[in-house]
């Protein structure tokens, strides 16, 4: 994605739907034939607590002992379909992967706001306690890019077993300084706003940058990490850029999601 296409993502206010126009770039279109899908998806549909209808995939071991549960959320370009790869890889890892879109994405209905895809979040949060029967201690969160503010904002104050953030921004205010829009910054106002989140959050928390990130600048997630209160843990990726962190080092990359994920702490917290 081009980026002042995402420049103009936190120049928002969410409010305002012919803002949310130049905010969000949902894939309606791209999609897996179903022929394709592997044997262990599954398709499920969340309803909101606004009534939006949300596509999701659920990645399962039939397992007699049911392992832990990530939520994955993607960002902003492209759709769930795009993210089967690496829901794959972590579903290797032993962990159970709900994929989710949000509304205005793939299948999913409505369109996408900042209050919307929140909303979707704790949406997914929901279903896969009440329905797939997993405590808050047994699931973990992953949000990338855009989804590190779902991320951010469904964690708050909630016992997870860990979160993921891949690529995060600390705000919207922070995206339009960074993109050289700052005189259009008011534009965003408090949007977005993970770093005035980031200590609501209770779980240990695993930062993932690029340091040549040309699109969410590597500071950003620099300043989350040095803001964070708890346990955490932040890699940085050498010449890494938006999009490319696992191709650049995919060693590093997967090796420090796996040993996150799987750490022997995470089970005695």
């Amino acid at each position: 994605m081009k980026v002042w296409r995402y420049s103009l993502l936190l120049l928002v206010l969410t409010e305002c739907t012919v803002k949310d126009k130049f905010t969000f770039f949902p894939d309606r279109v791209s999609e897996i034939p179903t022929r394709k899908i592997p044997s262990f998806v599954s398709e499920h549909l969340i309803t909101t607590a606004d009534a939006e209808t949300i596509q999701s995939f659920y990645f399962q071991h039939h397992l007699e002992d049911q392992p832990p549960l990530l939520l994955y959320f993607h960002g902003n370009a492209g759709n769930l379909y795009h993210r089967f790869e690496p829901a794959t890889k972590i579903f290797h890892m032993g962990y159970n992967v709900l994929l989710v879109s949000y509304r205005g994405y793939a299948k999913s209905s409505g369109k996408p706001t900042e209050q919307g895809i929140y909303n979707d979040g704790q949406a997914a949060v929901n279903y896969a306690t009440t329905e797939l029967g997993y405590t808050h201690k047994n699931i973990a969160i992953l949000g990338r890019s855009l989804g590190s503010t779902v991320a951010v904002h469904i964690a708050q104050y909630q016992p997870f077993r860990c979160i993921l953030l891949i690529t995060p921004l600390t705000s919207g205010r922070d995206m339009a300084v960074a993109m050289g829009l700052g005189m259009l910054k008011f534009l965003a106002g408090n949007s977005y706003n993970s770093l005035e989140k980031i200590n609501n959050l209770t779980a240990p928390i695993l930062v993932i940058h690029g340091d040549r990130d040309e699109v969410v600048p590597y500071h950003m997630g620099q300043a989350l990490f040095e803001t964070y209160n708890g346990a955490k843990h932040m890699v940085t990726i050498k010449n890494g850029r938006h999009n490319d962190l696992a191709e650049i080092n995919p060693t590093v990359y997967w090796d420090e999601i796996a040993r996150f994920l799987n750490g022997p702490d995470l089970d005695t917290l």
